[in-house]
């Protein structure tokens, strides 16, 4: 493992606050989306144990609907409204926020209200286009969740706008714990009871309006202790409103184009497929989300500090933090879907059933697209941050073509692994050309060099070492217990050696 050989720097101590606040958030945000997704793991898990392999196909394919629709219907104002009451906050006295508010959250209610209308017009075509063998049922499941997709926007962007304010509790609590929690519990009720595919979606979407309440509490009170950001601007309105959504647009459409690229080939594998090879699919793929747990936590908590220090043109606070960001994300994450590329198989027999274990190969090359982009950080934040979406959407565009042409292409051929090659390799694309530009925009270059030591201590103890494991006799149980033997003693050495992840080693950082 990396040694202690911390150096001090002179502009050190003016950007320790600020890893200090991200570490704090960080963990606090970390430790919640582990919960969470946790519990979002398990409901894959009771869906796959309760449900025939067909129906959880159809719920998969479902839910990647809604959550594709939810992110055109926001049109990217989520993240607009963090940035700007963000940048906001970082130049007292601006005003401007209640403007904000307003330009951002209307027209995603509207539009969520027009796309649930449409749903509701077009279930019967979309019902079979999600593999449902019952039309009438399948119209019913996609009815009742859409009839819930005004009150998930509503919901998110509640917590965007706490966000934006850098009050992160809500968001920690109630979205990354509270939500899936709920969702898991209301999904054993109905699986013990032996209820249907529609009593399902129903203990799916319910969740979104208990946490509204919650999360509508938390905006009033984060509006009624931040006053002062929500007077008038200091700017025309219409300059407010066109600058708003030049950054605004680009993102909604990179968020839609992102969320296409993670679900969309669940929806093209149920069509070219059907939907119990949908099934395997998705719950192969579900791993993957506990290995993102950490970076999507560290990301979400960086990107006010990200956009006030680029605010301040504060480079050298960019370059710390955003190093900071990958070491913490390697760290945790690389360990993570090394284990899973290593017992890729008995994971997924053990967890989903011995028919699930075909996913495997699928999991496995995954599994090294997103170290990968572990490895590369957190580029596109820095991209979004800086006020280039319109890179960020050209960038997830050209990711989700590769990603749908290569499914057409390789799905017929190799069936699921082909969807899972097309998905790894819009990963990298996506990374690659976030590398590119931040470097040529932003000046900011990779941190690998200055991270190596950590780079290949992992995958020499829980890559290399967890595949020589399998040449003992006793398998699968001997690897398995030789790994999870590995990670205690891993994290027993973070614990005793915490210092070493305030910072990367790297003299350089500060100055």
């Amino acid at each position: 493992m990396p040694a202690d050989n911390r150096q001090s720097s002179p502009g050190r101590e003016q950007e320790e606050p600020v890893l200090k606040r991200l570490a704090s958030s960080g963990a606090a945000n970390t430790g919640a989306a582990l919960l969470g997704s946790v519990a979002n793991f398990l409901l894959i898990v009771l869906v796959t144990r309760f449900w025939s392999t067909s129906d959880a196909g159809v719920l998969f394919a479902a839910t990647s609907f809604f959550n594709i629709v939810l992110a055109l219907a926001h049109l990217g104002s989520d993240q607009g409204m963090v940035r700007f009451i963000a940048w906001n906050s970082a130049h007292s006295g601006s005003g401007g926020s209640r403007l904000i508010i307003k330009v951002g959250m209307l027209p995603a209610l509207a539009m969520a209200i027009f796309v649930m209308v449409i749903c509701l017009v077009f279930g019967s075509p979309l019902s079979s286009m999600l593999g449902a063998d019952d039309v009438t049922d399948g119209q019913a499941l996609v009815w009742v969740l859409v009839a819930f997709l005004p009150v998930a926007v509503l919901y998110e962007q509640f917590l965007a706008v706490c966000r934006g304010f850098a009050v992160m509790r809500p968001t920690i609590v109630v979205e990354r714990a509270l939500r899936p929690i709920l969702q898991v519990l209301l999904i054993l009720a109905i699986g013990i009871s032996g209820g249907g595919i529609m009593l399902l979606a129903v203990a799916w979407a319910i969740p979104y309006a208990v946490c509204l309440i919650l999360a509508g509490a938390a905006l009033l009170k984060v509006l009624k202790e931040n006053p002062d950001h929500l007077s008038s601007p200091s700017t025309e309105h219409v300059a407010v409103v066109r600058d708003f959504w030049k950054f605004t647009a680009p993102r909604g459409l990179a968020r839609l184009a992102q969320v296409m690229i993670q679900r969309s080939d669940v929806i093209v594998v149920t069509m070219l497929l059907g939907p119990a090879p949908a099934a395997v699919y998705t719950a192969a793929t579900r791993f993957l989300v506990l290995g993102q747990v950490a970076t999507s936590a560290l990301q979400q908590v960086s990107e006010p500090q990200l956009a006030k220090l680029l605010s301040a043109s504060r480079m050298k606070a960019v370059v710390v933090v955003t190093r900071q960001m990958t070491l913490w994300s390697i760290v945790f994450v690389w360990p993570v879907y090394l284990l899973f590329a290593v017992h890729a198989a008995t994971f997924l027999e053990w967890v989903f059933g011995a028919e699930y274990g075909q996913g495997a190969p699928v999991l496995r090359v995954l599994c090294f697209a997103m170290l990968l982009a572990t490895a590369i950080g957190p580029m596109d934040v820095l991209l979004l941050m800086a006020g280039r979406s319109s890179l960020s959407l050209m960038n997830v565009t050209i990711a989700l073509i590769l990603d749908l042409l290569l499914c057409l292409y390789l799905i017929p051929m190799y069936g699921i692994m082909g969807a899972g090659i097309a998905w790894a390799v819009a990963i990298i694309a996506k990374n690659v050309l976030c590398v590119w530009q931040v470097r040529r925009h932003l000046g900011v270059g990779l941190s690998i060099g200055a991270l190596k030591m950590w780079l290949l201590s992992l995958v020499g103890i829980f890559g290399v070492a967890g595949s020589l494991a399998y040449l003992l006799p006793g398998q699968p149980w001997v690897s398995v217990g030789f790994s999870v033997l590995t990670g205690i003693f891993y994290l027993l050495f973070l614990w005793r050696k915490r210092s070493l992840l305030m910072y990367s080693g790297d003299p350089t950082l500060g100055g």
